[in-house]
């Protein structure tokens, strides 16, 4: 019999399922909603969560990429920089020494004070730079204005104050921490023994500018580093320059050193070994100096004859290069530059004057070799020459020799010794009522040209000038705006013959000349640096003796030439020579400049010695000096006595 309290259904409940309780049937029965089991649901989809969270995923991966991988080393740099820094430490510069080993220029130390931009405080700079230029006496302005130039992410060492006084550093040393961003460098800088005796040759050193690094391998050279700006240092840069070393240093958030990690030690630059003698040098500075007082200003060259190594090479005033060395104040150099004596000015090399008398041996031996005179032929000296003008006879033109009254007759040996101005006139440009024609303005000024004037020397020395020979083609030229100025006339040759007129010439070529001369005809390029030594004394490198000039001049017309040099000395204007312990040649000159005032004049003497076997030649120019014979002369005997003494077969 059936339940009646159980419904009766057809279906048939799954095994696995439980069977349904009455309250639950009875409401199955009364739903309207179709039949859903759980097994038959659907999932949510989650897609677009996967989108959203892959590509949250690839924002944040690119971005540690970007971090890491494309701007890690810049980023490791940075941190680096901030903790871990390279010091550059300057190499010493190889020292310098004169041919016998006696020291010109050497080292010392010195102490910079320096700002690097990138550890300057961000904030409250400005009480910063105050109290740092309170401290170490500094413009404040001028100290911002230089900070301002630079990036303030710079690792660049800035020099704020050069040279600071010891005491000076060891203040900053104990009040470091109150400088940030601040500290000192000790470095080599030059120390020039004999400073002004030895300035134009030697040059100074200063520090590197702009410039400068755009020109020079940063591989060698730092912003703090020194350079050769005049003279042989700057001449000889390539071998004096050492190779720097580094310090890799830990600092803190302030830039203050922590602890040194590693060094590479500096490499000293290579040593110079001049041809030049100190001890001849300072006596010829010490002579002129003391005689030419009242002018300040004069020159003087010494060259060996056999080979062009220069011996001395002096320069009148001269200035103190260890102020550049130190780094110059501003006043210093203002008053270099406004000294009416021109201090920086090398006279020797760059100085042009008219040489006077000094080149009349050249004119002796030009008129020999062309056969305008024999050894023999006189001509006579009355103290004076009459030339009539060309286009109207009425007018005439009076060239007087130094002595008004005439010398007499003059051959080529006594018109060199006695300095025959009459002479030179006749054989340089002729004259109407003589038989000689003379050399002419061309012939004359090529034959100067072949003893090498209107050109430079090549000396190893920066700022050598030219001089000038003057010739018919030039005046046209530089006058060509002037039809009277741009004539050539028969005075013009007079007056380069006798080293007169536009002819001009540095007391450097006077000094090759009379070389040329004293060496049978051959000249050689003057050179001041003999070898360059490394730290181990080896050589790498040496100049050798390269001819300049040679043999233009029949040997038997230079010996005429030099017997009348050596005349001079025995009974000529230049006898005060003749009390020497060795035999000696030269000639006086004595040259106008200022056409306002013909009495005003340069001293000129050029020698050389021994006469038969010369191995000096001594040159000097007093500037307005008066005479040759008053200002020069003793000059030259001073050093050649010296010389003879202490150097000739030693």
């Amino acid at each position: 019999m059936k339940d009646p309290f159980k419904i009766s259904t057809t279906y048939k409940t799954p095994s696995n399922k439980n069977s349904l309780d009455w309250e639950e049937a009875a409401a199955d029965t009364e739903s309207k909603v179709g039949e859903v089991f759980d097994y038959e649901r659907h999932a949510p989809s989650l897609k677009w969560l996967l989108i959203v969270l892959f590509a949250c995923f690839f924002v944040i991966f690119s971005r540690m990429f970007f971090l890491q991988i494309i701007k890690g080393p810049q980023f490791r740099e940075l941190s680096d920089n901030n903790r871990i820094r390279k010091q550059t430490i300057l190499a010493p510069r190889g020292i310098i020494q004169d041919r016998n080993g006696e020291v010109l220029a050497q080292n010392t130390a010195s102490f910079n004070l320096v700002a690097i931009p990138f550890d300057l405080p961000k904030e409250k700079l400005d009480e910063q730079l105050e109290k740092v230029s309170s401290v170490f006496g500094l413009d404040a302005t001028e100290l911002r204005q230089k900070l301002k130039n630079v990036s303030k992410n710079s690792l660049e060492p800035i020099i704020v104050k050069q040279d600071i006084p010891v005491e000076q550093s060891i203040l900053f040393e104990t009040r470091a921490s109150e400088f940030v961003g601040f500290s000192v460098q000790k470095i080599p800088i030059r120390d020039y023994l004999d400073p002004e005796v030895f300035s134009h040759v030697l040059g100074y050193t200063g520090l590197v500018g702009p410039d400068d690094l755009n020109t020079l391998d940063k591989n060698k050279y730092d912003s703090v580093d020194f350079i050769g700006k005049s003279g042989i240092e700057m001449q000889y840069e390539q071998y004096l320059h050492g190779t720097n070393g580094q310090n890799l240093v830990e600092v803190d958030a302030t830039g203050k050193l922590l602890s040194v990690l590693g060094d590479n030690n500096p490499l000293p630059g290579d040593s110079l070994v001049l041809n030049i003698d100190k001890e001849l040098q300072k006596l010829l500075y010490q002579e002129l100096k003391g005689s030419v007082s009242s002018t300040n200003k004069a020159a003087a060259v010494a060259i060996n004859p056999k080979n062009g190594q220069v011996l001395a090479l002096v320069s009148l005033p001269g200035f103190d290069n260890n102020k550049f060395a130190h780094g110059i104040k501003k006043d210093d150099y203002n008053q270099l530059l406004s000294d009416k004596s021109l201090p920086l000015f090398n006279r020797a090399i760059a100085g042009t004057y008219p040489p006077g008398s000094t080149v009349k041996p050249m004119v002796g031996a030009a008129a020999l070799q062309e056969n305008i005179v024999t050894e023999s032929t006189k001509i006579q000296d009355r103290g004076v020459l009459v030339i009539p003008n060309q286009f109207n006879p009425s007018i005439s033109y009076n060239f007087y020799g130094w002595k008004r009254d005439g010398l007499g007759a003059m051959d080529v040996r006594s018109a060199i010794a006695q300095s025959s101005d009459i002479y030179f006139y006749t054989v340089a440009g002729g004259h109407p009522n003589s038989s000689i024609k003379g050399l002419g303005a061309e012939k004359l000024a090529s034959y100067y040209r072949k003893f090498n004037l209107g050109k430079t020397t090549g000396i190893d020395l920066q700022g050598e000038k030219s001089g000038l020979v003057a010739d018919p083609n030039w005046k046209g030229l530089y006058f060509k705006n002037d039809a009277i100025l741009s004539k050539w006339y028969l005075g013009d040759t007079y007056h380069i013959g006798i080293g007169q007129g536009d002819m001009l010439a540095t007391p450097l070529q006077v000094a090759e000349w009379t070389s040329i001369i004293a060496n049978n005809g051959v000249g050689f390029k003057p050179k001041i640096l003999n070898r360059v030594i490394d730290g181990k004394g080896k050589t790498v490198f040496e100049t050798n003796p390269e001819v300049l000039v040679n043999r233009f001049i029949d040997p038997k017309n230079l010996k005429i030439v030099q017997e009348g040099m050596r005349e001079t000395v025995t009974s000529g204007s230049g006898r005060q020579l003749s009390t020497l312990p060795v035999s000696a040649a030269g000639k006086t000159g004595t040259s106008q400049f200022d056409g306002a005032d013909p009495s005003r004049t340069h001293a000129w003497f050029t020698a050389y010695a021994p006469f038969e076997d010369p191995q000096i030649v001594v040159t000097v120019l007093v500037e307005a000096g008066g005479e040759g014979h008053i200002a020069a002369v003793p000059v030259v005997k001073k050093a050649l006595q010296w010389w003879a003494q202490n150097r000739y077969n030693k």
